[in-house]
């Protein structure tokens, strides 16, 4: 709030992630927490200016318009945010939900070039399709913890996809 304040609404911009939840029994999609949680953030005096909706499901025109309207934001800063297969493939789905135009629309910026992704690509593919395979034993003391070594985790992934190769971490305590 402050930040807008001082910079002014051109120089800043508020981008509200949130969780659109499936109901199971109910087969849809439920609107209502994110609607909360926008009202929530005007309460401090923040209004959200893009929605990046995280959701298990597509979200059609009737789900993004509902959005727009109770959230106070335009159908097209609603974005869709699928679950995806790994963390690096959020990039293009946002790419593809277009994103950083509509940040550099509202940010009123010229450079609409599309971005050179290539290196990204070859690095999702590297990392998608393997040519090996190697296990690695992790010694730890907080092996049970989910996230206690998540950055020694990721390391392996990251250096196992520039060279090729799945890793396998067998965790020992």
């Amino acid at each position: 709030r402050q930040l807008r304040w001082e910079l002014g609404s051109d120089n800043c911009l508020v981008i509200h992630h949130t969780l659109i939840p499936y109901l199971q029994a109910a087969k849809e999609l439920k609107t209502k927490p994110t609607q909360h949680s926008v009202k929530e953030l005007l309460t401090t005096g923040i209004q959200a200016d893009i929605l990046v909706c995280r959701t298990e499901h597509p979200l059609n025109m009737e789900i993004r318009r509902k959005l727009a309207l109770f959230c106070n934001v335009d159908v097209g800063s609603v974005i869709e945010a699928r679950d995806a297969e790994t963390i690096y493939d959020v990039p293009l789905l946002m790419l593809k939900e277009r994103l950083d135009l509509t940040v550099l629309s509202k940010l009123r910026m010229q450079d609409r070039s599309e971005p050179d992704l290539s290196a990204w690509k070859a690095f999702l593919g590297k990392l998608k399709n393997p040519l090996h395979e190697v296990r690695i034993g992790l010694v730890g003391k907080y092996n049970k913890l989910q996230d206690a070594y998540k950055s020694i985790y990721e390391s392996f992934i990251h250096a196992g996809a520039i060279n090729e190769c799945r890793v396998k971490v067998v965790p020992i305590h």
